[in-house]
């Protein structure tokens, strides 16, 4: 007798946890689908992941894949790139245009040059 009703127990639970599987399930292919328009998903993905454990379903992802694996860092390599030669700067002709101080106080004094004003 306790072994039928064991049995019926067992039996009953995994129909309960079926049906709240495909419950949980039909709500999230809704979410998605776009059939229901104000619904947050979490609650019910999160019941569906906990549902799925009890049947033995990892749905988390595991952190060693074998895709880590083949995506081995390459040893780092540095290259030294010479900025280009460029041609000298061309001699200024500053020194030959130079003008004493006494001409340029001069060139004020007569208007022939506008004294700089600083921003006050």
């Amino acid at each position: 007798m306790k072994t039928n009703h064991n049995n019926k127990e067992k039996t009953m639970g995994t129909i309960i946890r079926v049906a709240i599987l495909s419950w949980s399930a039909a709500l999230l292919t809704a979410s998605y689908g776009g059939v229901l328009q104000k619904f947050d998903p979490t609650f019910i993905a999160t019941v569906f992941t906990a549902c799925a454990a009890t049947f033995g379903v990892n749905t988390m992802k595991k952190g060693g894949d074998k895709d880590d694996d083949e995506k081995k860092e390459l040893p780092r390599t540095e290259t030294v790139v010479e900025p280009p030669v460029s041609p000298e700067p061309p001699i200024s002709t500053i020194a030959e245009t130079t003008v004493s101080l006494e001409e340029r106080v001069e060139a004020l004094e007569e208007g022939q040059v506008q004294p700089r004003t600083t921003g006050a």
